[in-house]
C-alpha cells in the first residue's frame, strides 16, 4: 500500500512513498536520517540524537511558550497604547489611526493565505530542509520585529506608520503561521501537546496581563503628557519580542522532511524547475484549491465556527467593555481597567485547563467553559441592574426596572467577583480552541495523506482578520444607531440599552452557538490516538479493507468523509 501523496504539493506532483515507510509520520520528531542541519539550534540537535518520540518536559514547554510572549503581547500592546500614541504624539486624528489599522488588518488576511501554503511547502527548497519549514519563520520573523520601533518614533510621515504597521501584522502572520503548527509537530503525544499548548497560552496571557500593568507603572514614573514613557516602554517591549521569538526557535524541533512527506525532495530524487507565468498561475489556483479542501474536514468545519465565534466575541468585548462600565456602570475607566486586571485570575487555572483537557477532553470542557461564561454574563447584566444610578436610588439598568441600587461597597464586591468569575472563563474561551488545533492537521492526514497544519492556520487566521473587521464596522454601526455618542458625558438610556446588548447579548447569543455545535465535537485524546495509529498502519503498508469497524467509525465521524475517499 502506498501513501497518496509524497509532499504537501501544490504543483500536482504525485509521488509513491512506499519507500518511505519507515518515516513514520505520527511520530513527529526528528532523527538522524533526514539529511536535514539543525540550523544551530541545540533542541534540534538534542532532537536528532535521540531515536523515537521525544517526552515533552517542562523546560522544552516553556522554550516554546515563550514565543507566544510576543504574539499575545503585540496584540495587547498596540491595542492598549498604539492608537493612542498616534493620535497625540504623531499628528494623526482618530479617523486616520483606525483607517491604517483597518487596512492593515485586510493585508493580514491575504498574508495569512500566502504563508500557510508557502509554510507547508517550504520542504520542497534547499533553505527549507536547510533551516526547516516552521522554524525558518521564526528565525526570519526574530530580527524584523525590531522595525516595529518606528512605530514609537514621533514625527514621522503617515506613510511610514502605515507601512510600518502593515509590515507589523504581516510579521504577526508569517509568526503565527510557523508557530502554530509546532506542537503537532513537536510530538504526537496528546499530553505533550497539550503541556504545550497549556504553557504557551499561560505565557500568553501573563504578557496580555502584565504587559498594561508595566505601562501604566512606567507612564506613572515618566508622565502620560510627554512621549518619552511611551517610547521607552514600548521599544523595551519590541526588543524582548524579537527575544522571545528567537528563544522559541532555539528550543524547538519539527517534522522532518520524511516524516512530513518530502522524503522525494529531501533524497533529491524531486526538483522544482523553471515553471514561468502559466505555470505561476496553475499554481495559484492549486492554492485556492488547496484552502478549499481544508473546508471538506468535517472536524475543522466544527472547531472554525467555534474559534471565529469566540474570537469575535472576545473582540466585541474588548471594544465596548470600558464604554460598558463607565456609561452602565456609572464607575470610572480606571475602575474598568481594574476590572480588567481580573484576568491575571486565569493565570494560576491554566495548570487545571490542561489538565481538564487531558482527563475530561474538548467538547466537556467547552461545556463547562460555555456554562461558566453565560453564568458569568447573567452575573454581569444583574450588576448593571443593581448599579447605583446618579443619585435616583434606583439601579441604572436602562432606568426602566426600577430596581433598588446596592450600596456602593455592597455593589463593588458584587461586581468584582462578578468579573474574577467571568474573565476566569474567558480566559478558558481563549485557551480551548488552540488546545484542540494540534490535532485538526491529524485528521485531515488520514484524508490527504499529508502534515498541513500551515495551511489549516493560514486559512484560520485569514477568516479571523476578515471577521474581526467586519464585526468592529458592525458594532460602530450599532451604537451610532442607538445614539451612543463617546464624547458625552452621559448617555441616552436607548444608548445604554443598545451599548449592553452589544456586549452581553452578543456574547451570549455566541456562547449558546458554540456550546451546540462543541456538543457533536468527537476528537479527543482517544479518537486521535486511533487516527495516529491508522496513519501509521497505512503508510507502513497497511491495507484499507483490513481496517476495523471502530477505526471505521472515528474516522468517518471526524473526517465526514465515508473511509473509502481517505488516504487516497
Amino acid at each position: 500500500m502506498s501513501a497518496p501523496t509524497d509532499a504537501a504539493d501544490v504543483s500536482g506532483t504525485i509521488i509513491d512513498t512506499a519507500t518511505d515507510a519507515s518515516a513514520d509520520v505520527s511520530d513527529a520528531t526528528v532523527n538522524d536520517k533526514t539529511g536535514t542541519d539543525s540550523g544551530g539550534s541545540k533542541a534540534l540537535a538534542a532532537a536528532v540524537a535521540v531515536p523515537g518520540p521525544r517526552k515533552i518536559t517542562m523546560r522544552q514547554a516553556i522554550g516554546f511558550g515563550v514565543g507566544d510572549f510576543y504574539g499575545g503581547g503585540q496584540l495587547t500592546i498596540c491595542a492598549t497604547y498604539l492608537t493612542l500614541f498616534w493620535t497625540r504624539f504623531c499628528g494623526m486624528d482618530i479617523g486616520t489611526a483606525q483607517t491604517v489599522v483597518g487596512l492593515s488588518a485586510i493585508i493580514s488576511a491575504f498574508a495569512a493565505l500566502l504563508f500557510g501554503v508557502f509554510d507547508d511547502n517550504l520542504y520542497r527548497y534547499p533553505i527549507g530542509r536547510r533551516f526547516g519549514r516552521r522554524r525558518l519563520m521564526l528565525l526570519v520573523t526574530s530580527p524584523l520585529i525590531l522595525t516595529g520601533i518606528l512605530l514609537w518614533i514621533p514625527g514621522l510621515p503617515v506613510g511610514v506608520y502605515f507601512a510600518t504597521y502593515a509590515l507589523w501584522v504581516v510579521l504577526g502572520q508569517s509568526f503565527a503561521t510557523g508557530y502554530n503548527p509546532l506542537p503537532g509537530e513537536m510530538t504526537p503525544d496528546f499530553n505533550g501537546r497539550t503541556k504545550l499548548s497549556t504553557t504557551r497560552l499561560f505565557i500568553s496571557t501573563g504578557a496580555g496581563t502584565l504587559i498594561p500593568l508595566a505601562g501604566s507603572a512606567v507612564l506613572a514614573v515618566f508622565g502620560e503628557t510627554r512621549p518619552g514613557g511611551y517610547m521607552a516602554f514600548t521599544i523595551t517591549t519590541t526588543v524582548l519580542f524579537a527575544l522571545a521569538v528567537f528563544g522559541a526557535w532555539r528550543f524547538t524541533w519539527e517534522m522532518t522532511p520524511e516524516e512530513a512527506g518530502f522524503g522525494a525532495y529531501a533524497r533529491g530524487e524531486i526538483r522544482d524547475g523553471h515553471i514561468g507565468l502559466i505555470g505561476w498561475w496553475r499554481r495559484a489556483l492549486k492554492v485556492l484549491r488547496e484552502y478549499a479542501t481544508t473546508l471538506r474536514v468535517s472536524v475543522f468545519r466544527k472547531h472554525l465556527a467555534i474559534y471565529l465565534l469566540v474570537q469575535v466575541s472576545m473582540d466585541v468585548f474588548g471594544q465596548t467593555f470600558v464604554f460598558f462600565v463607565v456609561y452602565n456602570w456609572n464607575h470610572t475607566a480606571a475602575f474598568a481597567s481594574l476590572l480588567l486586571g481580573c484576568l491575571a485570575i486565569s493565570l494560576p487555572l491554566m495548570p487545571l485547563f490542561g489538565l481538564g483537557m487531558t482527563r475530561l477532553g474538548p467538547r466537556r470542557m467547552y461545556a463547562i467553559n460555555f456554562a461558566g461564561c453565560l453564568s458569568g454574563l447573567a452575573w454581569l447584566f444583574v450588576a448593571w441592574m443593581l448599579a447605583p444610578g446618579s443619585g435616583t436610588g434606583t439601579g441604572s439598568g436602562a432606568g426602566a426596572l426600577g430596581l433598588p441600587a446596592l450600596p456602593d461597597a455592597w455593589w463593588t464586591v458584587f461586581a468584582v467577583a462578578g468579573a474574577v468569575w467571568f474573565f476566569a472563563f474567558k480566559s478558558l474561551c481563549g485557551y480551548l480552541p488552540w488546545a484542540v488545533f494540534p490535532y485538526i492537521a491529524d485528521v485531515d492526514q488520514i484524508v490527504t495523506g499529508r502534515y498541513r497544519s500551515a495551511t489549516f492556520s493560514g486559512i484560520q487566521s485569514s477568516f479571523r482578520q476578515l471577521c474581526s473587521g467586519i464585526a468592529t464596522i458592525a458594532v460602530g454601526a450599532v451604537l451610532s444607531f442607538v445614539g451612543f455618542d463617546a464624547t458625552r458625558a452621559a448617555q441616552t438610556p436607548e444608548a445604554r440599552i443598545g451599548l449592553g446588548a452589544v456586549l452581553l447579548g452578543w456574547f451570549a447569543f455566541a456562547m449558546i452557538v458554540c456550546w451546540i455545535i462543541s456538543s457533536r465535537l468527537t476528537i479527543d485524546k482517544r479518537t486521535d490516538g486511533i487516527v495516529l495509529a491508522e496513519i501509521t498502519r497505512l503508510r507502513n503498508g497497511g491495507s484499507k479493507a483490513d481496517v476495523t469497524p471502530e477505526t471505521r467509525r472515528v474516522v468517518e465521524s471526524l473526517t465526514g468523509l465515508p473511509y473509502e475517499r481517505c488516504w487516497r
